[in-house]
């Protein structure tokens, strides 16, 4: 079943009905759908107490509906959204942005997005939802669906599906933020044209981000990030990344620095590292290191043993760094591996500009046209579990750990033509560093099942779910399978809690500015 794609009519007329606490537990506002663009944050910005803080604990959406967005909604408080449980035959409740009245994207800042979280202290939860980053007209995407800018601030989300969003879901420019990704799938991430390294599902913990205390991604399942799926630039307070699934991913799981205080465990990494590895991504975009960069890359750390070293005002413990990654399954199929090995050397144009004073003081323009190539490494340089660099960090006694992390074949049932349509993307960059070839020239690039650019297929077409009788199916801790529980409940039997259904310097700020 597809969502309807167009709404035929907008009206002005919105209904908010507060229904009993105690059908959920809490004091709960339903939001009564209407054809009312920005019904969703105008409804939810007016209710409030005299102090500031929100009138209600849950805002509660229709399923079957789509709320049309113009807007981000600004959270001071304690925001809650949640969706109803939708029927047999129905979708959850979606949320979707829509231009302004002057046809133009009402949503600013950067990233922009569905919220921006400014309140210190604030909380905002989002459970049983689709959020939906391509605006209904097609003309354009939200950059993210969601930004934590104060501090002490703690963000849910629950049994959700983010689909069609530019760079982020989730990153923070705040303090001490939580994050927690459960139960939730984040897909389709569009970036745009020439945009390959920049973006994914969280990115903070120092630098020029903000920094995390606590991130958590599990049970859940990530696909098709351009980009780095996850930045920690140095570090969490405490970080967990398990049973999760992450498939057809340009650049890796983990950027490669940082990390300090993160599990990675009981995962598949499907496909990770797709962008392929080459000589020139190491001289001249300098994403990758001489040698090549595994699936698992920890950068060693040589602090000084009496040096402190600081992410903000935190201190991070470089002698016991607390990094463990262990039971994890990866594989690279056919298609990448034949990408990986199959592209001939390649070369471009590329053209540098100077400026020249003469005595005269007129300006000489210098253009000089230079040819660039380009080379795969080896096979065994671009697929590989662990790179030099890792190996060096394992000995250093410094707190970085791994165990029982496997490369196998799962016999995944995703399509085929998610990864054949990224990587055709992938090449259309690689080729001259411009996205030139349609559709990769816009962001309306990724392969839909539907063929649609503007709504989210229900149930989900993409399907992670893998060979009962593979290694991977027996590879966890527990002995059971790894990866997002919902992919394997019913072919292996486990019991889980999840509710969403089965079919269910350089130039791009690389991860600096």
């Amino acid at each position: 079943m597809s969502m309807v794609r167009l709404l035929s009519k907008i009206t002005t007329i919105f209904v908010c009905v507060l229904i009993p606490a105690s059908i959920i537990a809490q004091d709960t506002l339903l939001i009564s759908w209407a054809e009312t663009p920005g019904l969703l944050e105008s409804t939810i910005q007016a209710d409030t107490t005299a102090d500031g803080s929100q009138a209600h604990d849950v805002y509660l959406l229709e399923a079957n509906k789509i709320y049309l967005q113009r807007t981000e909604l600004n959270v001071n408080s304690h925001v809650n959204i949640t969706g109803q449980t939708p029927g047999d035959g129905e979708f959850p409740a979606t949320v979707q942005p829509m231009p302004g009245a002057d046809g133009l994207s009402g949503f600013t800042g950067w990233p922009n997005g569905n919220f921006q979280v400014y309140g210190d202290g604030a909380n905002l939860t989002m459970r049983n939802l689709i959020l939906n980053g391509a605006s209904i007209d097609q003309s354009f995407n939200l950059g993210s669906v969601v930004t934590a800018r104060g501090d002490l601030q703690k963000i849910v989300m629950d049994n959700v599906v983010a689909s069609h969003y530019v760079t982020f879901t989730f990153s923070t420019f705040g303090t001490s933020t939580d994050f927690h990704f459960v139960n939730s799938v984040a897909k389709a991430f569009t970036n745009g044209p020439g945009g390959q390294y920049f973006g994914g599902l969280s990115w903070g913990g120092g630098s020029w981000m903000g920094t995390i205390d606590t991130l958590v991604v599990q049970n859940s399942t990530v696909h098709n990030v351009i980009g780095e799926c996850m930045v920690v630039y140095s570090q969490v307070d405490y970080g967990l990344v398990d049973h999760s699934t992450f498939a057809n991913i340009v650049m890796g799981v983990l950027w490669y620095r940082g990390q300090n205080n993160m599990t990675v465990s009981n995962n598949l990494f499907y496909n990770t590292k797709s962008h392929g590895q080459s000589t020139y991504d190491i001289s001249g975009w300098g994403v990758w290191h001489p040698g090549g960069q595994g699936q698992m890359s920890v950068m060693p750390e040589y602090t000084h043993p009496d040096s402190t070293l600081m992410a903000g005002a935190d201190v991070v413990d470089h002698m016991n760094r607390n990094v463990n990654y262990h039971h994890n399954v990866w594989w690279h199929d056919e298609h990448l591996t034949g990408f990986m090995t199959g592209t001939d050397p390649w070369s471009w144009q590329a053209s540098s500009t100077a400026y020249d004073t003469l005595a005269d003081g007129t300006i000489d323009t210098i253009i000089t046209v230079t040819t660039v190539g380009d080379t795969m490494l080896a096979l065994a340089d671009q697929s590989k579990w662990n790179d030099d660099s890792t190996l060096v960090t394992l000995d250093q006694g410094r707190g970085v750990s791994q165990s029982n992390n496997i490369n196998s074949d799962p016999g995944i049932n995703l399509a085929d033509d998610y990864i054949t349509t990224q990587l055709a993307r992938t090449w259309d960059f690689r080729d001259n560093l411009v996205s030139d070839t349609p559709p990769f020239d816009t962001q309306w690039w990724q392969y839909e099942h539907d063929n649609s650019h503007i709504s989210i297929e229900w149930p989900m077409h993409i399907d992670m779910s893998y060979d009962a009788s593979s290694a991977a199916a027996t590879a966890s801790a527990s002995g059971g399978p790894v990866g997002d529980p919902r992919w394997m409940s019913s072919t292996v039997g486990i019991d889980n809690d999840v509710n969403v259904p089965n079919e269910f310097a350089l130039k791009q700020n690389y991860p600096n500015p």
